[in-house]
This record gives C-alpha cells, structure tokens and sequence, in this order.
C-alpha cells in the first residue's frame, strides 16, 4: 500500500512501467523484412591478452602505431590499434576521411581538439591507416581538455586533434573507421 505522502512519487513510476509493458508487447517494425542476400563478414574478435601482448611490443620497440585487427563492413573498414605515444605532438593531425576513437589505457595528457586548422601540409600516415588523405596543420584555439585512464574520445573525420602535452607515455587503443568510398 502506498501512502497519500509517497502517492506523487508512485504515479509516474506506475506510468513509465506501464509504457514499458506496452512497448514491450508491441510489435517492432520490420521484423519481417527481408534479409540481405549477402552474409555478413564474420565478428572478429582481439582477446585481451593478444591486446596486451601488443601493447607490451609496442612500449619495448617505441612503436607509435600498430593496427591489431581489421575487418570490412558495410560502407567501409574498421581498424583497431595501439598508440603508444612517448612525446606530445607539435601539430595538430586532420584524417579527411578517417574517424578515430581513443580509448585511453595509461598515462594522461591534454588534448585539443577542433578549432581552425592552418598551414596544412600532406602527410603519411603509416599504411595500417589506409589510404585516407591526412594533413599535418598548425592548429589555432580549439577545445583543450585533460584526458587520462578510461576516457573514451569520439574524432569525427576532418577534426584537428593533438596531445599537446603528456604527463609521460600514454597509450591508447585507437578504433578507426574509414569509409571506402570517399563521401
């Protein structure tokens, strides 16, 4: 029994689980849409201690980046990879293309995204990148924010981004997604 004191608090929660009950016997549209003709390429899987063997080789040979797996999917590939980055970077990096996420693992430093990108230059990116055209550029203002273990950064393709500074090695998971077709 609810009393007359707890009675405002119970009516919106009877309410809401009363629309989950509802939505949950509604069917969901689509469901009998037809399945693509062509399978799907099959999940592929980077188990922890493959991740950690990477990371381990990556730190003793002072290797930036080292793509781990990659795999097609619709519209594009996907890329995962380990940073391990020793030194702050000078300039700020632009991917055309390519959207990157971190996943910081150790370490912590500042990052600075976004603002206006000038003096652009070509650069290579390591082939475990692709082919997506990237630009080293001098980077002014933006947003400057500390990042360390268990932060998760979203770069969307075109956004300058740098670690201006870092409190020592830091290494990251990096996922990347490049469209194979340019948009």
């Amino acid at each position: 029994m609810i009393s007359a004191t707890h009675e405002g608090h119970a009516a919106p929660i009877r309410r809401r689980l009363l629309a989950w009950s509802v939505a949950a016997l509604v069917p969901i549209s689509g469901l009998g849409a037809q399945v693509p003709a062509v399978p799907p390429v099959p999940a592929t899987i980077v188990g922890a201690a493959e991740l950690d063997a990477t990371m381990r080789r990556s730190v003793a040979n002072n290797t930036l980046d080292t793509k781990v797996a990659e795999t097609p999917v619709e519209g594009g590939l996907i890329r995962v990879g380990i940073i391990h980055r020793t030194r702050a970077e000078t300039r700020a990096l632009v991917h055309q293309e390519l959207t990157e996420i971190y996943q910081i693992i150790e370490g912590s430093g500042t990052l600075v995204t976004g603002g206006t990108a000038q003096d652009s230059s070509p650069v290579s990116d390591p082939a475990n990148l692709g082919t997506t055209p990237s630009f080293f550029v001098t980077q002014v203002g933006g947003e400057i924010r500390r990042v360390g273990p268990g932060d998760v950064v979203i770069l969307p393709a075109g956004l300058p981004h740098r670690l201006s500074e870092i409190d020592g090695p830091i290494s990251y998971y990096i996922y990347r997604f490049e469209p194979t077709q340019p948009r």
